[in-house]
């Protein structure tokens, strides 16, 4: 187990490095030939993003080593902790819907506290893995029962979609659905309760769609031109000239981020060398960073990119696998899930596989609250990881006692 969380620690260093490699590139403009002597000052003016995300890198030390050396049963055997944990996290997703939506393209999902801003649905994400997890390990044999087991657990995640989805973020909320689902089958829930109760979220999804017209027409909008016209014709979608505009610009960052893909090609154009980031692709330094890294270092980074993730993915199971208890495996394999899913789906945004959604790269996008997040799920994978190593000690330590008796 040692080597497995050597191999997941280095591949976690190894997205951070890229990550503020990346940001050094896609966050700031081409350094001058002078700086009037002062380099942490003109970084700063130069490059905000890669200064603030350092910063961030360090305040995300702290919630990951306390995820860390925390006992994860701590959960378990304080039950109010957990509730706490619950009410908190949803009277934030509440409050976020009453702030201003102006200063972020008509969503509502950052709470501005003036020297930082909190993304909830962030934070709901951590707290879907182990809310979940404790109910369906405190459920025990209840959950192969569908009222006793399958429903209270899926209510559970269910009101955290539920909020997300009326901000409105779809990217989230089908990560804390696609998340709450896999933690029920890892629990042991019956397949065919899953099965049903997946539908049932998916027609809210949808049903919220139809009668968000303007959010109908943005996800209309991905598909081929000819198809796009005849499905908003036929289901009769109003014109909106706001939202036609935004429509634009999502089609527009789409096309944008492709062009970035093409041009790096097999070894990229080099680095600090991407023409996209120059006010060609929006959201460069967030969500669609990967397309500048795509451009810049290609095929190889891209599937080097890949390579680490599905490396977290792989440590995360056998972590899970190992678990000394069923609340360590569902802990480790949710976070796991966590980080994956969130990679997968944000490489297939930006490579125009999946419609655009705002989720961020773990590890690689700026944003305080998701790098804070991402790290705190890692510290979480460790916490697990070092009770096996501390089991696996005891349990030698006994034997040798046993034979040196002997």
């Amino acid at each position: 187990m040692k080597r497995t969380l050597l191999v997941l620690a280095l591949a976690i260093l190894g997205l951070l490095a890229i990550g503020l490699v990346l940001l050094a590139s896609a966050g700031g403009a081409v350094p001058p030939p002078e700086y009037n002597g002062e380099p942490l000052s003109f970084l700063w003016k130069a490059n905000p993003h890669l200064c603030k995300q350092a910063i961030f890198l360090v305040v995300a030390i702290v919630p990951f080593g306390v995820a860390f050396f925390l006992d994860y049963h701590i959960w378990q055997k304080k039950p109010w902790l957990t509730m706490t944990l619950y009410m908190v996290v949803t009277a934030m997703l509440v409050a976020v819907l009453f702030m201003s939506s102006a200063a972020h393209k008509g969503s509502h999902r950052w709470i501005d506290l003036g020297v930082m801003q909190i993304q909830p649905s962030e934070i709901a994400k951590i707290a879907t893995v182990i809310v979940t997890a404790v109910f369906l390990d405190r459920a025990r044999w209840k959950v192969e029962l569908f009222w006793k087991g399958a429903i209270p657990a899926a209510a559970i995640f269910g009101i955290f979609a539920g909020l997300i989805l009326k901000e409105p973020d779809f990217g989230s909320t089908v990560i804390v659905g696609v998340l709450g689902l896999a933690l029920m089958w890892v629990a042991g829930v019956k397949l065919w309760h899953i099965l049903l109760l997946a539908p049932i979220g998916a027609v809210f999804v949808v049903g919220y769609l139809i009668f968000n017209q303007n959010r109908m027409r943005r996800l209309l909008a991905h598909l081929p031109e000819s198809i796009g016209n005849k499905l908003i014709d036929a289901l009769n979608l109003p014109f909106d000239a706001v939202a036609d505009e935004k429509i634009k610009n999502a089609v527009y960052q789409k096309q944008q981020s492709i062009i970035a893909i093409q041009r790096g090609g097999i070894t990229g154009v080099g680095f600090n060398q991407s023409q996209q980031k120059h006010q060609f692709l929006p959201e460069r330094h967030t969500d669609f960073i990967f397309a500048i890294g795509a451009e810049e270092w290609g095929l190889v980074f891209s599937l080097a990119l890949l390579a680490l993730f599905v490396t977290i993915f792989v440590c995360g199971i056998m972590i899970s696998l190992h678990a000394p208890d069923r609340l360590g495996q569902l802990i480790a394999a949710g976070v796991t899930f966590l980080i994956f899913l969130q990679a997968v789906c944000n490489m297939g945004v930006v490579s125009g596989v999946l419609p655009t959604k705002g989720l961020a790269l773990p590890f690689i996008s700026y944003g305080g609250t998701n790098l804070v997040m991402s790290l705190t799920a890692m510290g979480l994978l460790f916490g697990v990881g070092r009770r096996i190593s501390l089991q696996n000690q005891l349990r030698r330590s006994k034997i040798s006692a046993v034979l040196n008796n002997n």
